[in-house]
């Protein structure tokens, strides 16, 4: 993602602060692009126990940690890059990926706000009241400051099975990318390390449509599986 981001960007990324959520990788993250500053938390094992993952607490506590020197912040999934170098140009003062199922909730892939409302930012809002994920009322939280905030839309990659585009197809958004690293089966059991690694390919190769052999092996796959599931008592 880094890569990325170096290759496509100018001097209004100023300053690269990365999380680490696996909390054994500080010395490899802190040789990447940009990298300033490399944050590890203890884990939240109730976070991690109810999601498998204790994303917004992390999210949480860099909000925290870190002094901002910049205008504004830029947040971003490490499986989410741009593919275009118009891309800082489409954000606007308070830019949210929309939520590829819940068009009206935000979602954490691409976040760009202010840097004096990092405080006022809650990325667990939500996610025991009404089991939604992380940061998906990040964007009503920011709205609700008078800000105005410009939703992303998604745009189906790879034919609809994987990945979506935002701000014009000019970033792209893998999804779930670091389950297949994860120690928490309810994560790993999402991905097919197989699959995935065709996908990396594919978009090492800048091609984020998939060949029609691979469209319809999935639709025979997709076929397979809701039939099972018709059958299974």
């Amino acid at each position: 993602m880094l890569k990325q981001v170096d290759a496509l960007s100018d001097v209004r990324i100023a300053r690269v602060v990365l999380v680490d959520q696996s909390r054994e990788s500080g010395a490899l993250l802190a040789t990447l692009p940009r990298v300033s500053e490399v944050l590890a938390f203890p884990p939240d094992h109730d976070q991690i126990t109810m999601m498998a993952h204790d994303h917004p607490a992390s999210l949480n506590r860099a909000m925290s940690a870190i002094d901002f020197s910049t205008s504004h912040v830029l947040v971003m999934d490490s499986d989410c890059f741009p593919v275009d170098a118009s891309w800082l140009d489409r954000l606007s003062n308070a830019t949210m990926a929309s939520d590829p199922f819940y068009g009206s909730l935000s979602h954490p892939c691409l976040m760009a706000f202010p840097a004096e409302l990092a405080p006022q930012v809650d990325f667990a809002e939500g996610i025991r009241e009404i089991g939604i994920d992380t940061g998906r009322l990040v964007g009503l939280q920011i709205a609700k400051t008078g800000t105005k905030v410009t939703f992303a839309r998604p745009e189906a990659a790879f034919s609809g099975y994987r990945g979506h585009f935002y701000l014009d197809r000019s970033v792209y958004h893998h999804g779930s990318a670091s389950f297949i690293a994860a120690d928490d089966e309810r994560l790993t059991r999402q991905v097919s390390p197989q699959r995935e690694m065709r996908y990396r390919e594919y978009i090492e190769d800048g091609q984020f449509e998939l060949p029609r052999r691979e469209r319809l092996s999935l639709k025979r796959d997709g076929a397979k599986r809701r039939l099972r599931s018709r059958l299974t008592p």
